[in-house]
């Protein structure tokens, strides 16, 4: 997708690079958030990550503290998550699909949080379940839409999913065993 049209906050590269590859385990979650009113027009980009002073998990942050309802029109957001979803968000997720019947949300995650417990998996499969929700691992071309379009122009930037493809597939598979089972 081409920058023309785009505008919100850019992440730097360090934050993106130590945050987004899967073969690390960091202790925190960053979400980068494209979002688009009515299907046409620009698309406004925005990153956030985990509030640690009010300890607020990034995606109740973003729908609590800085998603606005500006129209009544089809609203698209896509998220790519450094981490997937908590079951407590997963709820807090549902909950805001629930309340705003217009909005779309598409997440992309670069690993499954603690995909080992039971209540997690659960959480996860509802959600990817739930009407106005969907839900899958990053891929290669995610990986290099976040880098064209959630940073700024300049510099060199040695980071591409190349490098990690063999982890990209770990955590596509353990998410569709997740999606694709319903016993936990």
């Amino acid at each position: 997708m081409p920058r023309r049209g785009l505008r919100g906050m850019y992440i730097s590269k360090r934050a993106l690079r130590e945050q987004f590859d899967p073969r690390t385990y960091p202790n925190e979650t960053y979400l980068l958030c494209q979002l688009q009113w009515g299907g046409r027009g620009r698309f406004w980009i925005h990153w956030a990550r985990n509030d640690e002073i009010k300890d607020c998990h990034v995606e109740d942050y973003f729908l609590e503290q800085i998603f606005e309802l500006r129209s009544s029109s089809i609203c698209e957001i896509t998220w790519y998550l450094s981490w997937s979803p908590c079951a407590s968000c997963c709820d807090v997720i549902q909950e805001f699909l629930e309340e705003q019947q217009n909005v779309h949300v598409d997440i992309r995650v670069a690993r499954v949080y603690n995909e080992h417990v039971r209540e997690n998996r659960a959480a996860l499969w509802q959600l990817a379940h739930f009407p106005g929700a969907a839900i899958r691992a990053m891929d290669v071309e995610d990986y290099r839409h976040c880098w064209d379009t959630f940073l700024q122009r300049g510099g060199y930037f040695d980071f591409t999913a190349g490098s990690f493809r063999s982890a990209v597939e770990r955590t596509r598979l353990k998410l569709e065993d997740i999606l694709g089972n319903l016993h936990f």
